[in-house]
This record gives structure tokens, sequence and C-alpha cells, in this order.
């Protein structure tokens, strides 16, 4: 650990430590100390002020750029003035406030400080070169920065008294720094003026006369000489807004503001306010309008009570009008939706696409801006305007879904809430008619009947041909038109009562009760067809034909048209081949029984796109 002893050490080497210049310039820490003059190489002249210019300078010490500030006058009150000024800003150590390096004379005695030279332009440089009320609102920030510099000197006891945009540095970097505190003093203390003032003195100089400050930026009771206090600073970053806002100081006799007054600027500040911001400049926000007004407030009592609050109101009035500017485009946005929703004809299901990006992008805008500023009145209006208008769409297209969640955002609303009952009612029969005609069609309904129906005839089929066999009939052995009526009737009673056993089944729906229909038609018209066969005496192969052409008729009438085909061909080969006829019958009717019952399953299966 380092000793109380070792501290002392450590002081007084530094203390001792002394620095001279070698002959490159260049410092060394083994040669007598350097004065002011010495130590600091000038250069041209940077700035220039009713009491002092400021030179560029070396510093060849360290071997670094500074600025340094020399008085113009060599006057005993002056010379006070200037040493207070470099000792109060060499108490301020403030990222906003310019540090003080040294202080003493140049080599011709001139009173002199050396400061950090900061790279950039006054603040009155920026604002001539700002020519739209845009471009200048994008330097409030700087204005903030100097609020905040200045109430920290006011916390550190510090008044400034001659904030002006001349008196400001916005660096390369994005520094904001206050200079030139030449008529700093400290909060409590009366400091007498040094004579009477010029009467034709630039009003955007500093006078040196008996009333203190720039005329143009001073506050009434400065102007009149009176004693001052936090409230003047706070006046001055009021006319810096005014500045920033109009183009021109207030009370500049160069401008508009007094060009048919002759009296000095001073006496028109202590007469009466300067033209209101907003008839220079109708363009004016209405807050930065309402802090300009308070802040430059004839009664000191009537202005911000420190400059902490002007900052604070300036960050909130950026915030509010950056959600402002959000807020105003994306209402264009939303305007273009509402016009392609008026009432009309439906839009098409790409016209509601567009319109759906447009909302989107209306959407994001007013959510930024919201995200800015929760309380921005245009956003929030904007939002309730943006989904009553897509309520409108999703109601023309139908959309039940979206139009409910859209009306749960919206404020309560009688006809709203009307359209979207009405809404929800067609939806409800919409979707009881679609649940009746998905029922009404469902192939599933009555499958597992219809199969045992369909299995029951091709058991028949089967039967006939086994029995056949087993009487030792050939499978073409013609038969009479009496056994083809006794075999037709006998499948019509099989038929008949597996139907009436399973009949609420088959006919449960639309499909199953049509495929029931088409086999019981078969049937019957199968058996009439034999009991004429029988009456007329008809041959049994010409019988059988008509059989199969009255099958595949039916199934063509139902739309089996590849099935249909097999009792075709059969009824083909039966009318070619009289004696096939029995073969031909059976085998197709079997196989179109077995085509049949397939198909039903197929249709049944469930669809890979099906939920």
């Amino acid at each position: 650990m380092t000793s109380e002893r070792d501290l002392e050490a450590t002081v007084d080497i530094g203390a001792r430590a002394e620095v001279r210049a070698d002959r490159s310039g260049r410092g060394s820490l083994d040669a007598p100390a350097l004065g002011f003059g010495q130590r600091y190489h000038l250069g041209p002249e940077l700035a220039r002020g009713g009491l002092a210019i400021i030179r560029d300078a070396h510093d060849v010490v360290l071997d670094r750029r500074v600025a340094v500030k020399q008085l113009l006058e060599r006057d005993v009150g002056l010379e006070e003035r200037f040493v207070r000024e470099a000792r109060l800003t060499g108490r301020l150590i403030h990222p906003g406030i310019v540090p003080v390096y040294d202080v003493g004379r140049d080599q011709a005695g001139v009173p002199s400080y050396a400061m950090k030279w900061v790279a950039g332009q006054s603040l009155s440089t920026a604002l001539a070169a700002a020519t739209t009320l845009d471009a200048r609102l994008a330097l409030i920030p700087s204005v903030i920065a100097i609020a905040e510099a200045v109430a920290y000197a006011h916390d550190q006891g510090v008044l400034h008294r001659d904030l002006k945009p001349a008196n400001v540095i916005v660096g390369a970097f994005g520094e904001t720094v206050v200079i030139d505190w030449g008529l700093a003093i400290e909060i409590g203390t009366v400091d007498a003026g040094t004579g009477p003032a010029p009467p034709t003195l630039d009003p955007r100089l500093t006078a040196a006369g008996a009333v203190l400050g720039t005329p143009c930026y001073m506050p009434p009771e400065q102007a009149r000489g009176q004693p001052v206090d936090t409230r003047a600073d706070v006046y001055a970053l009021g006319a810096i807004l005014y500045q920033l806002v109009a183009g021109a100081a207030p009370y500049d006799v160069s401008g508009v503001h007094s060009a048919t007054s002759t009296d000095p600027v001073w006496a028109q500040v202590a007469a009466g306010p300067p033209r209101p911001i907003a008839e220079l400049e109708p363009a004016v926000p209405t807050i930065l309008a309402a802090i300009i007004e308070r802040a430059m407030a004839r009664d000191p009592d009537a202005r911000f009570p420190s400059a902490r609050a002007v900052a604070s109101e300036l960050a909130a009035f950026l915030t509010h009008h950056s959600a402002q500017r959000l807020a105003i485009a994306a209402l264009a946005h939303v305007a273009t939706v509402e016009a392609a929703v008026a009432p009309g004809p439906r839009p098409s299901d790409r016209a509601a696409a567009a319109i759906l990006r447009t909302a989107d992008v209306a959407r994001f805008g007013l959510e930024q801006a919201l995200a800015t500023w929760p309380g921005s009145p245009e956003a929030r209006d904007g939002l309730v305007r943006l989904r009553a208008a897509l309520f409108t769409l999703e109601l023309g297209r139908d959309n039940l879904a979206a139009a409910s969640v859209l009306a749960a955002e919206l404020p309560p609303d009688a006809a709203r809430q009307a359209a979207l009952e009405e809404l929800a009612t067609r939806a409800r029969a919409q979707a009881t008619a679609a649940a009746a005609h998905t029922r009404a069609t469902d192939p599933r309904t009555g499958l597992r009947e219809r199969t045992i129906l369909a299995l029951g005839i091709i058991a028949a089929i089967a039967a006939s041909l086994v029995q056949a066999l087993i009487a030792g009939l050939s499978i073409d052995h013609t038969i009479t038109p009496r056994r083809l009526l006794v075999v037709g009737a006998a499948a019509m009673g099989l038929i008949v009562a597996l139907g009436l056993l399973v009949r609420r089944q088959l006919f449960a729906n639309a499909t199953s009760a049509a495929a029931t229909r088409v086999v019981v038609a078969v049937v019957v018209f199968a058996l009439a067809n034999r009991v004429i066969g029988y009456h007329a005496d008809t041959p049994a192969s010409y019988t059988m034909t008509i059989d199969l052409l009255i099958i595949g008729a039916a199934l063509v009438a139902q739309g089996s048209v590849r099935v249909a085909a097999i009792p075709l061909v059969g009824a083909v080969v039966a009318a070619r081949w009289p004696a096939t006829a029995r073969l031909a019958f059976n085998l197709a009717l079997l196989i179109s029984m077995v085509a049949i019952v397939v198909g039903w399953r197929r249709a049944a299966r469930p669809s890979p796109r099906d939920p």
C-alpha cells in the first residue's frame, strides 16, 4: 500500500518538475518552465467579439493545437473581468463547456488564456446555412446540449449572461460546446458596468458598457441594467430558439423584426417583446412556439424555472415532433386505404391484397410513432381510422374472423356491431348449409351397408356359378326363360331382404341413396326384362344381353362410365356368341360389382388436403 509519506513525496516531485522546450520546439521535463508567451505560438484570428478575440495557437510543451483568447483593450476593470472569466470557466468541468488549460500574458503583455480547440463551426454559422425550417429544427439537439451545459453551470453557482449562437461551437464529431464566459458571474453577486455602451454597436455583439450582454438576446431586466439570476440565461435560450425557428435573431435591426425602428436594440428589448414567432414562421410546431414564448416571458417568474426544465421540454418536443412526422406520413397511407374501401363493388383478391399491403405500411408507421410517443393523438386516431377501413374491407369480403378481431380493437359502435352480427348470421347459415351438403354428399355414409348389399349380390352370382357346376351343367349351358325368371326373383328377394335390414343407413344421405337406387333399379329392370322374356318365350341369351345393357346404362347414368364398359362388353359378347351368354352375363356382373365396391371404398378415403 502507498503510505501518506509516499503520496507527499510524489506530490513534491510533481511540484518541482520543470518543463523546458528544446531547440526542436518539443517539451522536456528537465528545463526551466516556459512563460505563457513562450509556450503558446499564436496563429491567425479565429473569431472576434465585443471584448476579446480568439486566435489559433500551438502548445509547444504538449504539442497540440489550442485556442487562445486575448483581451482587446488594456483596462484594469476589463482585465479583472477577463481573469474572473478564466477562473470561472476553469471551474466548470462539463462536456458542453470549453475547458481552460492555462492563463497568463502573451509576449506583448496582453492578458490571455488557453483553452481547448474545438473543430467545427459556430451555431450562428450553422443556422445561417440552414435555409429551411426543417433544417433549422434539426439543430434543436444542440440547443438541448446548451441548456444542459448551462444547467450544470447554474448548479455550480455561475451565470453565463451572454448566451447566443456565436458563443456556441457545434463540433465536427457531434459535440456542442458553450464558449465565451466573459460576462459570467457567480450567482448572487452584482456586477456593475464599465461605462456607457456605444449606440451604434452591432446588436449581435457583446456590449462593454453599463448594460452588459448581447442586446438582441438579453432579457428585459438585463437590458434595463437590473440584477439578474438564472432566469436571464433561460430567456437567452428562448432567444436562441426564436432565431432557430425564425431564421433571424429577435430585435435584430438588420432583419424584419424592427426595420422601421431607430431605437437602440437594448431599448427595444426593454420596451416590449419581439413579434410573435408564429407570425414570422406560421409552420412552427405549436409546442415549440409555446416553449419559446414561455422562455422569453417578460416576467422572470413566468419563465421556465431552470435551464434544465428547458432541456427537458425540448427533449419532449423532439420526441413528440418525431412521432408527429411519422404519424403524418402514415396518415397519407391511411387515406389511401380509406379511399380504396369506399362503398362500391367488392374488390378482387388482387385489389384486396394491394390494399392490405398499403395498410401494413400505414400500420408500421403509426406503431413506430406510438413507440416514440405513446400519447401521440395523430397516431392513435390514425390507427382507429385504419382499423375502421380494414373492418369495412373484411366485412365486404365476408371475412368474419378478421372483421371480428378488428371490431374488438375499435371503439364500441352500434352500426358496426349490427353489421358484424348480420355477417355472423349469414356465416352461420352458410356453415349450416355447407355442413348439410357435406353430410348429403359424404361417400362414407352408408358405405358399410352398401358394401354388404353388393357383396350379397356377388355371393348370389358366385353361388349360381357353383350351383351350375354341382348340377353338372356346362358354364355355357342354355337355360330356359322360366329358370331365368326364378333366378332373378331369388336375387330380387335377397336384395330386398338385405335392403330392408339396413334401409336407414342406405338412404342416410344423397350419395348413398343414389347408389342404392341404382342397384335397386338395375335389379327391378332386370327382373322386369326376365318377366317379359318368360311370357314372350324369348331365348335366354337375348334376355341376359338385355340385362347387361340395362346394367351398363344404369352405371353410365350414375357416372361410373369406366365400370359401365364391363357389362356393355359382356352384352356384345352375349349377342355375338349366344352360347356364351350365361358365362358373359355372370362374369360381367361379378366384375362390375367388384369394381363398384372398389370405387365406393376409394371415394370414401380422406383427401391429403382434408384437415
